[in-house]
């Protein structure tokens, strides 16, 4: 049995990153891919997974859905687990343009801002939604989230799913490779590190950080801060830490494929988002044992608490700066938070719960053709 997995970005996001570790570790669904360029087909295909490259351009709308209906057919497709909401629009339209008798899944990985009013995404959203199959939300608090600000997310065709991690694959990771990049990026093993991981985004928080970073740098003389990605933000980012003067306190990498040799040297993770769902770093950085400090937003609650990490109500960057200045230099303190991470993931959020849950509803989507 097959089923069909639509990401139309060409980048290994937390959407993305979630659908490898599903796709990997898959029993009994043979999971096909289509995305929307080679470079996130080939991460893929590395681990082995059949993958198609399409452009998800509005402009070429007719192609990309003639070019999935041939997808769906040549591979005898009968469920397609669409991620996010530009997915499973496409995936909506070429099941009803072809009549095709396929099962379609929307898979929901944020709390979308534009919910929260009259926009045209949400009068879409709520045209659209209804007809889906089923729909999954990435955490209890991403489903509350729409609950609060639709009346269209039914419940008897929603699952609540909180993202998972491979926790085998985090402790086999080469720590070698670490060493590596400690001297790629001149990281000062006598300093803090302070890391970030993610696209450089106005989602992500970290211009604000910045801004309020600059008020305390002489608390940071002990720290470097080392932000792992790149995006839309990237050169507004280092435009702005140019003109604070903080260049001696920041470590930009720009984009990274492999993410994981960075999290060993990372003394604090953190996370200074505006808005979120379950983000796979969070889940990443806690599989790798590291303290945690966090924006409250979307599902963050539900895996980082007072003994798991530390989360800040949503845009208090004074009060984010401070925790990390408060904690910053307490070893036990990072020492017990990472190993509390570790064990409340391992014990609550492993891939193979979640893959049994998922392939189960397949199952169930299957039968019901």
């Amino acid at each position: 049995m097959k089923c069909l997995h639509i990401l139309p970005m060409n980048k290994l996001s937390g959407a993305e990153k979630m659908a490898l570790i599903m796709c990997k570790n898959m029993k009994k669904f043979e999971p096909i891919v289509v995305c929307g360029g080679e470079t996130l087909k080939k991460v893929f295909e590395d681990k082995g997974i059949k993958t198609y490259a399409l452009s998800f351009s509005n402009k070429k709308l007719f192609s990309t859905m003639r070019d999935l209906k041939n997808i769906i057919k040549e591979n005898e497709i009968k469920v397609i687990h669409a991620h996010d909401n530009n997915a499973s629009l496409k995936a909506y339209m070429v099941k009803k343009i072809y009549s095709l008798n396929v099962k379609v899944i929307s898979h929901i990985h944020n709390c979308y801002p534009w919910l929260k009013n009259d926009s045209k995404n949400k009068k879409i959203d709520g045209y659209i939604r209804p007809k889906y199959d089923h729909n999954i939300t990435c955490g209890k608090v991403v489903y509350d989230f729409y609950k609060e600000h639709t009346n269209y997310l039914y419940e008897n065709k929603t699952t609540i799913l909180s993202n998972a991690m491979d926790i085998d694959e985090i402790t086999k990771v080469d720590v070698s490779k670490s060493e590596e990049i400690v001297k790629e990026f001149n990281i000062p093993k006598d300093k803090k590190i302070i890391g970030f991981i993610g696209r450089l985004h106005e989602q992500k928080g970290i211009i604000p950080f910045i801004k309020e970073f600059a008020n305390y740098k002489e608390y940071f003389n002990d720290s470097k801060i080392l932000l792992v990605g790149n995006g839309e933000q990237e050169e507004q980012v280092k435009k702005l830490i140019r003109e604070l003067n903080l260049e001696e306190y920041f470590i930009l990498t720009g984009f990274q494929g492999d993410v994981y040799k960075f999290y060993p040297i990372i003394d604090i993770f953190f996370l200074p988002s505006l808005y979120e769902g379950l983000p796979m770093v969070i889940l990443e950085a806690m599989a790798f044992k590291k303290a945690i400090v966090s924006m409250n937003v979307g599902s963050i609650s539900e895996v980082i608490n007072n003994e798991t990490g530390i989360i800040i109500n949503e845009g208090e960057y004074k009060v984010f700066i401070d925790k990390l200045i408060e904690i910053k230099n307490n070893k036990e303190r990072i020492k017990a938070y990472g190993e509390n991470a570790f064990k409340f993931i391992d014990e609550n959020y492993n891939i193979h719960s979640y893959v049994e849950k998922i392939e189960k509803k397949y199952l169930e989507l299957r039968e019901a053709i």
